[in-house]
Parts: structure tokens; sequence; C-alpha cells
């Protein structure tokens, strides 16, 4: 019986120590917060980003790749954090595209938002992370070329740091459309912050 006794307080140690080191690695867990300043490891109170710009890099311009790729020349990205987080809650609440086209002249194409699209911003360095989109629907229409395709912009990644936001050939699904519309598309553009914004903690 005294046996039974030690080994139900050792398994209750246990327990009680297991739980302890869950609560430590938890609180443990760094945040991510976009941030005005970068003078540390943490965004200091008041700091924080309220609504974020992005405008394609110059000299640079949007692609989505498909059948018939489609290049803009003007991209404008509103988004506002929803809050501290691990990720952080990012909305997306304007997109808007210009000089869009399958040729040279970019006037022959409109890319247009059915569903803003929200999004998660995980830190994974310093001044680092990845923004993936949890939702988001855009609309491409070329009446001269016989498109109009409607992309799913769920699990759209892109890579955030040095004022930057990258998208190397992400994968968007197409939804449904007419002519050229192939099952999926690949997005592709360097966009730069308006004012100074960093990944911290």
């Amino acid at each position: 019986m005294r046996l039974i006794k030690i080994f139900s307080l050792a398994a209750l140690a246990a327990v009680a120590t297991m739980a302890l080191v869950g609560a430590t690695s938890a609180s443990a867990e760094t945040s991510t917060q976009l941030c005005k300043v970068h003078t540390g490891l943490t965004c200091g109170a008041g700091n924080e980003v309220a609504s974020h710009h992005m405008v394609l890099a110059s000299g640079t311009v949007g692609r989505l790749l498909g059948i018939i790729d489609v290049l803009c020349l003007s991209i404008l990205i509103e988004a506002t954090p929803l809050g501290l987080g691990n990720p952080q809650s990012i909305h997306t609440t304007s997109f808007l595209f210009g000089g869009c086209g399958t040729g040279s002249a970019h006037n022959n194409c409109t890319i247009s938002v059915q569903e803003q699209p929200l999004a998660n911003l995980l830190k994974t360095g310093l001044d680092a992370g990845v923004l993936t989109f949890t939702s988001g629907r855009l609309r491409t229409q070329c009446a001269s070329a016989g498109i109009d395709c409607v992309y799913d912009g769920e699990g759209m990644e892109f890579t955030v740091g040095g004022q930057h936001l990258t998208a190397e050939e992400t994968l968007a699904l197409e939804l449904g459309g007419q002519f050229f519309c192939p099952n999926e598309g690949f997005v592709d553009g360097l966009f730069e912050t308006l004012t100074d914004t960093y990944v911290l903690e």
C-alpha cells in the first residue's frame, strides 16, 4: 500500500513538472508585431503599426503567370494589423491594380478584388517573416484575350523583411472562369513599404 502511494505521488509530481515546463515554454514563445522603428528586438509601446501601405518596387512589375501572363505596372496594398499575436493577423483593406495587360501597352486587362484577403504574419527572424493569405479572391479580366478568371488567394505566401514583401511565383488556385483559365496560376512581385515598417516582437 505504501509503495502504491509513493508511485502515485511520483506520478503527480511528474504531471506537475510537465505542466510547469509546458507553461514556461508557451510563455517563452515570441510574438509577431509590425513596428514603426527598429531599436531592438521588441516593439516599444506606441510604435505599433496601425496601417501599412505597400507599392510595387521601383522598376518592377507585378505578374500573374498562367497560360497567358498578365503584367501590372502598379499595385497598391493597404493593410491593418489586427493585434499582437503569434502569428499576427493582417487584414487587407485595399488592393488596387493599375496598368495591367497581356502586352507592352498594359491596358487590356483589369484585376479586381472580390474578397479582401486576410493573412497571418509569422516572425522567422530579426525583421524577417512569412505572410500567408488565409482568404481572398481576385478576378482577372482581359476581354481581348478571352480571359475571365477568379483566383483563390488562400495559401499564397510572401517573404517579409528589409522594408519589402516578396512573392516568388507563389501559387494561386483558379476557382472558375472562361477560356484561358488554368487550374492554377503564380503570382510574382516585389513590393516596398511607403513608411518604415519592421517585423519585431
